[in-house]
């Protein structure tokens, strides 16, 4: 004890010391502990601390240093303190390497991403909670793998932090993401668009705003097709060719322009009602290789519509769709968007009062069941009601289709080839799908 009370025998050697064991406590918590990602907030100040802890001791460590030099104490008790501060520096160094590895790997996190900024990602934090990628990290799409895109990502996140903090932000988040890294080197790693799919059956079902809540159901075959360059025929064929195209606008539903390489020729098509807009010098450089993401662009923060929802719920069993007005009263609740999820929720809660009283026999019977449908409700509000940054399900268009938005039809049927302006890319319904097939 005497030996250890003779090396800090002063306060700054003391101090380097404390902050020395802050730093290795704050890393070893880090590591171990599930709390910085379960509240993002308290993670921030967690990891961001060791940096800052860091370089207070570095300023403690060459005073420290300086005033053993200059003491008047014993050459050799003068020497062990040197070599503690010495090796105290050196495990900081190599703990701060930790804890900035560890920093980078909590800023990958979806926690992070989805909870920090709660107000700003919070619709698409939900919407991705929902989405058939809920299991992928927001990295492995919007960030990639390789040190480059990190550090690009990690630059080009210093603004948004900035705007978040002064909450100087649009709402509703703009879309496209700009510069975001090519599908070809995020999405296809995991899917495989060369590979012929061949043809892909979709049931949907529906429900009328009727008592009886009629039942419509609809099987469509899509002609999804693929297979390698030169070969690849149907849907998937526009990810095998080499196509480009030139928007004409910041959200891409514009399409002025698409040249398509042919045995090393370019076959061009133009908007004839907009052709001056597509100059040489535009297409040369604004044009755009088509990746998955031209058509699949709301592959993951999908905003699905309450009657979606609500027809999904019913053809899943989790609404009754025995109960009479079911779906015209649900579709009545959230449509159109609420002010409020509050409010949103309190009128879903009314459909109670609706079966009380105009079914009371109903509700007496079949309470149990209105009872899941609202709990069921709810949780379409939840995924439906945005109003703090203005988004609804209308507010970004999908173009994997051409129901909801213009997707598929922003070329076909609109763009004539340009040596033949009667030529336009079809619009039929064969080179994409067979003939519906009704089933009662």
């Amino acid at each position: 004890m005497r030996y250890l009370r003779e090396i800090f025998d002063d306060w700054l050697t003391r101090a380097a010391a404390l902050v020395f064991v802050l730093i290795t406590v704050l890393v070893i918590f880090n590591m171990r502990s599930e709390l910085p990602e379960e509240h993002p907030m308290f993670g921030v100040f967690a990891h961001g601390m060791i940096p800052i802890l860091f370089i207070i001791g570095g300023v403690i460590f060459v005073f420290a240093i300086l005033r053993s030099e200059i003491s008047e104490q014993v050459p050799r008790r003068r020497h062990e303190k040197l070599l503690f501060l010495m090796f105290a520096g050196a495990v900081s160094i190599i703990m701060l390497v930790f804890g900035g590895f560890k920093l980078v790997e909590f800023t990958e996190t979806t926690s992070f991403c989805g909870q920090l900024c709660h107000e700003v990602m919070y619709p698409e934090y939900t919407a991705y909670q929902a989405s058939p990628h809920s299991r992928v990290s927001c990295a492995e799409c919007h960030v990639g793998s390789g040190a480059e895109y990190l550090v690009k990502s990690k630059v080009s996140g210093i603004p948004m932090i900035m705007s978040v903090l002064t909450e100087n932000y649009e709402r509703p988040i703009p879309t496209p993401v700009r510069n975001l890294r090519p599908a070809r080197e995020t999405c296809q790693q995991c899917h495989w668009p060369e590979k012929f799919s061949g043809d892909l059956v979709r049931t949907h079902t529906s429900f009328a705003a009727d008592e009886q809540n009629t039942r419509k159901v609809d099987v469509r075959v899509l002609r999804v097709g693929g297979g390698e360059s030169g070969i690849a025929r149907d849907i998937h064929w526009h990810i095998a060719a080499r196509l480009w195209y030139l928007p004409l606008d910041e959200k891409r539903q514009e399409i002025g322009w698409v040249g398509v390489e042919d045995q090393g020729k370019l076959v061009e098509y133009t908007d004839p009602a907009r052709a001056g807009e597509a100059t040489p010098e535009r297409i040369a450089t604004e044009k755009r290789l088509m990746d998955c993401l031209d058509c699949h662009n709301r592959a993951t923060h999908i905003f699905r519509s309450p009657q979606e929802l609500v027809d999904e719920a019913m053809a899943r069993g989790k609404i009754d769709n025995s109960l009479p007005f079911i779906k015209r009263e649900a579709v009545k609740a959230l449509v159109p968007p609420n002010p409020s999820l509050a409010e949103a929720i309190n009128r879903v809660e009314g459909i109670r009062n609706f079966y009380r009283g105009n079914y009371p026999e109903v509700y007496d019977r079949q309470k149990q069941s209105v009872e899941t449908a609202i709990a069921e409700l709810r949780e379409v509000a939840r995924l439906t009601t945005f109003p703090e940054m203005r988004i609804t399900w209308d507010s970004y268009p999908s173009n994997a289709g051409h129901q909801e938005a213009p997707g598929c039809l922003r070329c076909h049927g609109k763009l004539a080839k340009q040596d033949d302006l009667k030529r336009t890319i079809s619009a039929d319904c064969q080179p994409c799908h067979y003939f519906e097939i009704p089933v009662s």
